[in-house]
């Protein structure tokens, strides 16, 4: 596939670094074109404002850290998937006094956080979790700056596992999913999913606890139909994910339809 793309399209979906996303076929610039016409970037004014950055570095706050003892746990990139944040798994602890001094209140609240490595070939690409109140993280992962509503979180974090933002950022990355790659996603504003919010933040919720084949497939078909997605294209986006399983595409797939009609 091979295409010329005018200044003002380039601006239009990739604002004003003019980075060229990895478009592989015409039903590629076809959906990040209506992607950028129905939503603000995640970071506009218009859209949702949100900041993210990280908080602790492993290197540089090692002092701070102990291992496996009291304090308060400190999350690394893998210790989060898609909807789940794994307190178990944690390794570094940090007191209460050094979470403060290092990191203001930050981590008295919860917060939606993603996975700085990751690459177009995994799974999926874009993998976020809400991280608990009284928790720290690492560099690996970036953490939501702006101060939301746990239940707005939900909504974004449902956003964030779909794969249709997962397509979306897979056309961009390399190996690093940046602050500013994700700040500039097309994503809707809680105002534009009115009718759907709930539903995005129930399957959140439910996906956190326990992995469901249906309830994925119903939620990226939701996301699909928010995206204006039709069935053909809706096939596409699920094709460049080789790695996602058979009974979560037909999901999708089956929910995508029973929504059209």
């Amino acid at each position: 596939f091979t295409s010329r793309i005018a200044i003002e399209r380039l601006e239009h979906i990739s604002g004003d670094d003019l980075s060229i996303p990895d478009l592989r076929s015409p039903i590629d610039l076809a959906i990040v074109e209506r992607a950028a016409a129905l939503f603000a970037p995640l970071g506009s004014p218009r859209g949702w404002h949100a900041r993210f950055g990280r908080e602790l570095n492993a290197t540089e706050d090692r002092a701070s850290l102990t291992e496996y003892g009291d304090g308060l746990p400190v999350f690394e990139g893998k210790h989060i998937e898609p909807f789940k944040a794994d307190t178990a798994l944690t390794r570094w602890r940090i007191s209460s006094d050094a979470a403060d001094r290092l990191l203001g209140r930050r981590h008295h609240h919860t917060r939606l956080a993603y996975r700085d490595v990751a690459s177009a070939t995994n799974r999926v690409t874009l993998i976020a979790a809400l991280l608990p109140a009284q928790a720290a993280s690492t560099h690996t992962l970036f953490c939501l700056k702006t101060a939301l509503p746990v239940r707005s979180q939900q909504v974004l974090c449902a956003l964030f596992n779909s794969l249709v933002l997962n397509y979306l950022v897979r056309m961009r990355v390399t190996t690093h999913v940046t602050t500013a790659l994700v700040e500039r996603l097309p994503v809707p504003t809680e105002e534009q999913l009115t009718h759907v919010a709930d539903d995005l933040r129930n399957a959140a919720q439910r996906l956190a606890r326990s992995h469901d084949a249906d309830i994925f497939g119903r939620l990226n078909a939701q996301v699909a139909q928010l995206y204006q997605l039709r069935e053909a294209e809706m096939v596409h986006v699920l094709s460049t994910f080789p790695l996602i399983g058979l009974a979560e595409k037909e999901a999708t797939l089956r929910w995508f339809r029973s929504l059209e009609g």
